[in-house]
């Protein structure tokens, strides 16, 4: 029981450092934030997004669990969730022009250095949560896990726990270093990290039909 535990936390750890790397308007908009408002406010920027990805996964979990109940359904739900791993990992491997934080400069409309930080929160849990790949993607992420796990509870909710703690982790250090982080990121350089994501989700992707086929 303790293993598997551990190799929830651990598995949920690796998870959460693969979409931690993954680039896209949230990424851009926490560092733009970040930059222009402040660490603090990029950091309410952050558990905005946090608290959008629990829900999203909350809402994927049990929709999943429903039709995982029906041991008829698993083959189909884990191809589903598997097929759109691989489509976003193929998609992240061959994007020839990844985002920039120039690009989006009116879009994201950073917040003034003195803003309410809940409107920080707020406006990363409304970026994040209205990007229907964002919502797609979990669907494809919930599906595997569940399938892996079998539907223990305890293992899935911890593993989740330990991929939003990372996630979260990890966008927080991204808020304190954003100066430093931005001038690494050159088109080049986002190019090679959406493709070892890209690999690595693209992995699982295969790996999850193959245990339900």
């Amino acid at each position: 029981m303790l293993i598997s535990l551990i190799k929830a936390i651990a598995e949920g750890f690796g998870l959460g450092l693969t979409l931690a790397i993954l680039t896209g308007p949230a990424f851009f908009a926490l560092l733009q934030t970040s930059i222009r408002s402040g660490a603090k406010s990029g950091i309410a920027f952050a558990i905005g997004v946090f608290f959008s990805d629990s829900f999203l996964i909350l809402l994927a979990y049990f929709g999943a669990l429903q039709l995982f109940n029906n041991p008829k359904n698993n083959l189909i739900i884990g191809i589903i969730g598997g097929t759109i791993l691989i489509i976003f990992g193929i998609f992240n491997i061959f994007q020839k022009h990844p985002l920039n934080i120039e690009e989006h400069e009116e879009e994201t409309k950073p917040l003034p250095k003195n803003a309410n930080l809940s409107l920080a929160a707020l406006k990363g849990f409304s970026i994040n949560i209205i990007n229907p790949f964002v919502i797609i993607f979990w669907i494809g992420v919930v599906s595997m896990e569940s399938a892996r796990y079998d539907f223990s509870h305890i293992h899935v909710i911890i593993l989740f726990s330990s991929t939003l703690i990372t996630i979260l982790s990890t966008d927080i250090l991204k808020s304190m270093a954003a100066h430093k982080i931005t001038g690494f990121l050159k088109p080049n350089i986002l190019i090679w990290i959406n493709r070892l994501a890209g690999v690595i989700l693209t992995i699982s992707g295969v790996s999850l039909i193959v245990k339900v086929v």
